[in-house]
């Protein structure tokens, strides 16, 4: 693919909405592979600081420490609407990024900042992300989305730490699902939107701490017996509330990146450039977990109407200006979980990430150590 060259004549900002260190120490070694004195086009990284967790600050204090382009932003309230308001100035463009987002393409930061000063109408440009019920949706059927289920007891002591460990991301490694009973796993919707976990003893639950999902047999004819098989193009659909349709879509895009395959997002208008592929929201919501936006835009409409600023900004705001959100379908972007989701920490996705970014994007003095009893 080729790469588009980084504009000079205005700085480009990476904004992080600071306050889960579990991820960001993932994030932070692709946050430095980007950073413009590595070859990338982030001139400088702004942490805006969205808790009040002391031992998270002091975590972030020793994190800004280790880049000099890093800043630390301190809001006078904390809350989304704060964060925009009080972080942004005009004359830059802005990468917002949330501090669990566990993976993207080498040329994700670039692509969005290509597509967002070629589609100067466009409001904002997100990227194309994994899991989002915008996007889950398209994924499934263009293709992108793999056979998976989760394994129901836990594997033998002797398993390979190529398929079980802090080491293991490669899905070739796995072995082929091989259960006993039906070849399914529940959906429910019947869940809280505030954040709570199934009960252990609900069928949709987790089966244990740390379970891996595996591939099945004869895939083509038993996606359909999978959990994104229930997907829907949906803000608040299966998609934002299932942890198990999470778990599939993050297990097919570790597919996707080993077999060198991520062609399969690459949906939407074709453009004269390798760079983009366009996907119009055309006014409807999408997550802006990963997006390219001038700080102008954002202080012109000022303060938001309402506390959600995803919707303001991907649906309000756009829609009043007659101005949509792009996504560039070539910037593919993994965001781990929605406060819906919680239940995807038991899996052991987190860990397959972390050695997915020690392997292939962490420098040698900047690996991320596995947390402690996991």
């Amino acid at each position: 693919m080729d790469r588009f060259e980084k504009p000079v004549d205005f700085k480009i900002i990476g904004l992080i909405f600071f306050g889960r260190p579990p991820n960001i120490a993932i994030l932070d070694c692709y946050l430095k592979k980007n950073l413009v004195t590595n070859g990338g086009f982030l001139d400088e990284v702004h942490f805006v600081v969205n808790t009040d967790k002391e031992q998270d600050i002091k975590y972030l204090d020793k994190l800004v420490k280790t880049s000099k382009l890093y800043t630390k932003v301190i809001l006078p309230e904390l809350g989304y609407k704060s964060v925009w308001e009080h972080s942004v100035e005009p004359e830059h463009m802005y990468i917002k990024i949330d501090d669990d987002m566990v993976y993207f393409d080498d040329n994700a930061i670039a692509n969005v900042v290509y597509t967002k000063l070629h589609h100067p109408d466009s409001f904002a440009v997100v990227a194309n992300l994994v899991n989002s019920p915008e996007t889950g949706w398209l994924h499934f059927h263009f293709g992108a989305i793999h056979s998976y289920l989760p394994e129901t007891v836990p594997p033998p002591k002797d398993t390979s730490s190529a398929s079980l460990g802090p080491k293991a991301w490669r899905a070739s490694a796995l072995p082929i699902w091989n259960e006993a009973g039906e070849m399914s796993f529940p959906v429910t919707m019947d869940k809280s939107d505030d954040g709570s976990v199934l009960e252990a003893d609900n069928p949709a639950a987790p089966p244990f701490k740390g379970h891996r999902w595996l591939p099945l047999p004869d895939p083509e004819k038993n996606i359909y017996k999978t959990p994104m098989a229930k997907s829907e193009y949906n803000a608040y659909g299966p998609d934002w509330k299932s942890w198990a349709l999470a778990a599939q879509v993050h297990y097919s895009l570790l597919e996707n990146i080993e077999k060198n395959q991520l062609h399969l997002y690459h949906y939407g208008t074709s453009s004269p450039s390798s760079s983009e592929g366009v996907w119009n929201m055309a006014f409807s919501r999408m997550n802006i977990n990963f997006m390219a936006i001038w700080g102008k835009d954002v202080l012109d409409n000022a303060p938001f109407e309402g506390p959600d600023d995803e919707h303001e900004l991907s649906v309000n705001i756009p829609q009043k200006l007659n101005r949509p959100v792009l996504v560039n379908t070539h910037a593919v972007a993994a965001h781990f979980s929605f406060r819906t989701q919680h239940e995807l920490y038991d899996t052991d996705l987190l860990s397959r990430y972390r050695a997915y970014a020690n392997e292939m994007i962490c420098t040698k003095d900047n690996q991320i150590a596995s947390p402690k009893g996991g």
